[in-house]
C-alpha cells in the first residue's frame, strides 16, 4: 500500500471514529487466551514491541477484525517459522521509517533524508501451524523492587517531580512539575493513574527530554495536537502497565478533528510523538528491561 493511502485511509477511520465520541486508542485490551502478552503489539517471531504510530495501527485493526491478541508478524516470518497464513486472510499495513544520510549535491556535503514506506504484517488469529514455542508470552516484564508496583515505579523514576494538592491535573513548564489532586479525589485509582501519565506524557515536552513545542492557549493548534500527544502516551503507558487508557479530553474534540482533516499526517506525528515520550519515560524508569523490547518489530 502506498503510504500516502495509508495515511489517508487511517486518518479517515480515526476521524470517524472521534465523531462518534469513541478515539481508537481508549481500547487496548489483553488477551485471554494467552497470558502475559501485554496490551502492546508485539511481534510473533522476534517478541519485539510495536512503537509509535504503528501502536495505534494494530490496536485499531484488532479492534476492527476482532482479533483476540496483539501478536503480528510479516509474511517471511510466517514462513521462517514454518507457519501458514490462512487462505482468504488480508495483510494489515504499518508503517517503517528509517533516517539515512545522503551524499549532497556538492563534494563532502551530507544531507539527511528520511524514508518511509509501508509493510504488510498477518496477526496471530490469521495463521495455521504456528509452533508452540511461540505461544508464549515473550515480552518481559518489569523487574520491580519489593512492595512497589510498576505504576509507582514509572511515577518515581520518570524523573518528573510530581506535586499533591488542590483540584487541578497540570503539567507546569516554568517549574517543570506535574500538579495532581490528590488521588482520594478521582473516581477510581485507574482515573488517577490515566491523569498521571497524560501530565507525565506532556513534561517529556521540555527540552531536556523530547524537546516538543506547547502551544500556548487553549484553541490553538499546537495546543489541541499536544493533548493529542499527551491522550496517546497516557494510552501507551497505560497499556504497557497493563491498565485500561482514559479518555480525559473531551473538550478538545472540536480542535483534534480539525488538525486532522487539515493534514492526514497529524494522527501518524502525534502518536509518534507520544511512543518517544512513553519510552522515555519507560526508559527512566526500567533501563534494564528497555534495552530487550524496545525496537519496533519489523
Amino acid at each position: 500500500m502506498k503510504i500516502n493511502d495509508l495515511y489517508s485511509t487511517i486518518t479517515a477511520v480515526v476521524i470517524k471514529q472521534l465523531e462518534d465520541g469513541v478515539p481508537p486508542w481508549v481500547k487496548p485490551w489483553k488477551d485471554d487466551r494467552l497470558h502475559g502478552v501485554g496490551m502492546i503489539p508485539t511481534n510473533l517471531v522476534t517478541g519485539r514491541l510495536y512503537s509509535g504510530g504503528n501502536i495505534l495501527l494494530l490496536w485499531m485493526a484488532a479492534h476492527i477484525h476482532g482479533y483476540s491478541n496483539l501478536q503480528f508478524c510479516t509474511y517471511q516470518q510466517v514462513n521462517s517459522i514454518g507457519a501458514q497464513v490462512r487462505k482468504g486472510e488480508r495483510a494489515q499495513h504499518v508503517i517503517f521509517t528509517k533516517h539515512v544520510m545522503r551524499d549532497g549535491e556538492e563534494e563532502g556535503q551530507q544531507r539527511g533524508q528520511t524514508i518511509v514506506k509501508s509493510y504488510a504484517v498477518f496477526n496471530l488469529s490469521q495463521l495455521d501451524k504456528v509452533p508452540e514455542s511461540y505461544l508464549v508470552p515473550q515480552q518481559p516484564e518489569p523487574e520491580e523492587p519489593e512492595k512497589l508496583t510498576p505504576k509507582v515505579i514509572l511515577a518515581r523514576g520518570s524523573g518528573v517531580p510530581v506535586q499533591h494538592g488542590g483540584n487541578t491535573a497540570c503539567y507546569i513548564p516554568s517549574r517543570d512539575e506535574v500538579q495532581m489532586p490528590r488521588p482520594s479525589a478521582f473516581v477510581d485509582d485507574d482515573a488517577y493513574w490515566q491523569t498521571l501519565m497524560h501530565e507525565l506524557t506532556h513534561a517529556t515536552a521540555h527540552e531536556k527530554r523530547c524537546g516538543r513545542k506547547l502551544g500556548r492557549r487553549f484553541g490553538d493548534e499546537q495546543y489541541a495536537f499536544e493533548e493529542l500527544v499527551a491522550e496517546l502516551g497516557s494510552a501507551f503507558l497505560c497499556a504497557r502497565l497493563g491498565m485500561p487508557a482514559g479518555y480525559r479530553s473531551a473538550s478538545y474534540l472540536d480542535n483534534w478533528l480539525k488538525v486532522l482533516k487539515s493534514d492526514t499526517r497529524a494522527i501518524f506525528t502525534a502518536a509518534s510523538y507520544a511512543g518517544q515520550g512513553a519510552d522515555f519515560l519507560w526508559n527512566q524508569a526500567f533501563p534494564k528491561v528497555e534495552e530487550k523490547q524496545l525496537e519496533a518489530a519489523e
